[in-house]
């Protein structure tokens, strides 16, 4: 509990927490204006995949910069060798520091949306499980955004080398990953679809996507083509799970392993 107050009062102190909700809110409300047009029918669930669409591009960002520059500044001032020379492993130090960012990050985003959700049903067909199915994935994606950003911050050096490495990481899974897959999708066959899905579905932006628009009914199940049905082998949800287990996990036994790397000598 000690950590996580402390968490809070570092970020709510600066100015990025702040400067990134207030990106995604204003982003929340013009989306929720234009949507005011939409047919009744569609209008809120349309509205939803526009704004994790629009999410997509804000919140991995600010998540792997909030994050890292939080481990980052802990090595910088000295106060985590100092934790580490009186009490704590480097593991159970890292635990404790992620789940401090997770739970401040996450709860700050999740109010935001809950307050959204108010204007949601006076303006829109307000659905309780849509806009539940909708928060999960921003919750999933902070999840796995902060994870790695806490393995960057482990591991870099310097300020500018955090900053090009969080850049980096964000364009490699927005843009970069996309495009290497649509140069396989040619070379996809039947016999090799099973490893293409493996693929595609461990990429956490591929699936995030997916789970939301089948749970919102906007892309259905049933009555698949045959290499649709090999391509999806597993329900969206366990496809999910499996990205939160993975990605969590992998970054956070890479930053204890690699952690020598950002220590300042």
């Amino acid at each position: 509990m000690n950590y996580i107050w402390k968490e809070w009062l570092e970020q709510s102190r600066g100015k990025g927490l702040w400067l990134g909700l207030s990106m995604v809110i204003l982003t929340s409300v013009f989306l929720l204006m234009e949507a005011r047009s939409y047919p009744d029918e569609l209008g809120f669930d349309a509205f939803l995949l526009s704004l994790y669409d629009m999410n997509v591009y804000l919140i991995p960002i600010f998540g792997l910069f909030l994050s890292s520059f939080s481990i980052f500044q802990e090595k910088e001032l000295k106060t985590s060798m100092i934790l580490l020379t009186k009490k704590e492993s480097p593991r159970t130090l890292l635990i404790k520091k992620s789940i401090a960012i997770q739970s401040v990050v996450i709860s700050v985003f999740t109010v935001w949306y809950f307050i959204l959700a108010i204007f949601m049903k006076l303006f829109l067909a307000f659905n309780v499980s849509s806009f539940f199915f909708f928060l999960g994935t921003v919750i999933v994606m902070l999840l796995i955004f902060n994870q790695v950003g806490l393995f960057l911050g482990s591991i870099c050096n310097t300020k500018m080398q955090l900053i090009g490495a969080a850049i980096f990481t964000w364009f490699l899974f927005v843009f970069l990953v996309d495009l290497v897959f649509l140069q396989y999708i040619p070379s996809v066959s039947y016999e090799n679809i099973k490893l293409f899905s493996l693929l595609y579905f461990l990429d956490p932006m591929h699936t995030m996507r997916f789970f939301l628009e089948t749970s919102l009914g906007l892309f259905s199940l049933n009555n698949l083509s045959r290499l649709m049905e090999k391509m999806i082998w597993m329900a969206p949800w366990k496809f999910l799970l499996i990205n939160i287990a993975v990605w969590l996990i992998a970054f956070f036994e890479l930053a204890i392993l690699l952690k020598g790397k950002g220590e300042r000598t």
